[in-house]
């Protein structure tokens, strides 16, 4: 696991993505970059409604098989919200617990009992894609085996 420590600062979000990418598997780069996207500007926004100025924690682990924990800590005693059921078109923001709902496997958050809290998210490395060879409406076969 790696941890990197972020003021609770707008920048601190493309910081976090130029930090995370690298470490990812090529295949999972967008969605999970995404994810640590929308997990940051939530910290950021929550620290500076609670007007916290400690940093907040970004851990990241992969593992061997590729898939993706992370999880963002933030100052703020505010709970997480439930993911809006939709968005207006009209809005700005909103969204990001929605793409969190559709990229990550899992989701989640949990009080810190020093404060502050700590937001979390599981990402599956997807499965190879199967190629599959039609000889005929009665039978397949896979063309990898």
């Amino acid at each position: 696991m790696t941890c990197l420590h972020l003021p609770p600062v707008p920048a601190s979000v493309e910081a976090a993505r130029r930090w995370v990418a690298p470490q990812l598997p090529v295949d999972m780069r967008d969605s999970v970059v995404l994810v640590v996207s929308e997990l940051v500007t939530n910290a950021v926004a929550a620290d500076a409604a609670a007007g916290a100025v400690d940093d907040i924690e970004l851990e990241l682990a992969v593992d061997p098989a590729g898939h993706v924990a992370l999880a963002v800590t933030d100052a703020s005693d505010l709970p997480l919200p439930d993911a809006p059921v939709t968005v207006p078109a009209d809005e700005v923001g909103g969204r990001g617990l929605l793409l969190i709902d559709a990229i990550a496997y899992d989701h989640g958050w949990a009080p810190r009992p020093c404060g502050g809290k700590c937001v979390w998210a599981l990402v599956r490395r997807p499965l190879p894609a199967q190629r599959w060879a039609v000889s005929s409406p009665e039978r397949l076969e896979c063309a990898d085996a």
